[in-house]
């Protein structure tokens, strides 16, 4: 998986990369940003910047291109939805099972379980020290 971005710092073995899109979206042809969507409106369409360790040189402002290992992105993704997805369904079915059916006791697990799903796939990618491990090279 690839994406481009543009050097937007360079400091000694790291470079900071923002999303860079030149090709535009089929909706309304613009090549940064979204002006159609909600979040493009709430957000004001701020720019991600990414650190990336490199040997190579770069200067500001080179177009490079992004590597992704496919497959670390795709276990990170998974614990990172699936389990939040999982707790709130134990905690609520608990909930369910040991109170019946008191809403403001469901709503409340519901909500504990969220949170503590989203504690326990943060420990998870972390105890994995996962990193992308992001390749950089010049187009």
């Amino acid at each position: 998986m690839s994406d481009k971005g543009i050097v937007v710092d360079v400091s000694m073995n790291k470079i900071s990369v923002e999303s860079y899109r030149d090709k535009p979206c089929g909706l309304c042809g613009q090549t940064q940003g979204c002006g159609n969507s909600l979040w493009g409106k709430l957000l004001n369409h701020k720019k991600n910047k990414i650190q990336i360790n490199t040997e190579e040189k770069f200067t500001k402002g080179d177009i490079v291109e992004m590597h992704y290992d496919e497959k670390k992105l795709l276990r990170i993704s998974l614990i990172i939805y699936f389990i939040p997805l999982l707790s709130v369904l134990i905690f609520l079915a608990l909930a369910q099972y040991i109170f019946g059916n008191n809403i403001p006791v469901s709503i409340f697990s519901l909500i504990l379980g969220f949170f503590a799903g989203l504690l326990l796939s943060r420990y998870f990618v972390q105890s994995m020290n996962a990193e992308l491990d992001i390749t950089v090279s010049k187009i």
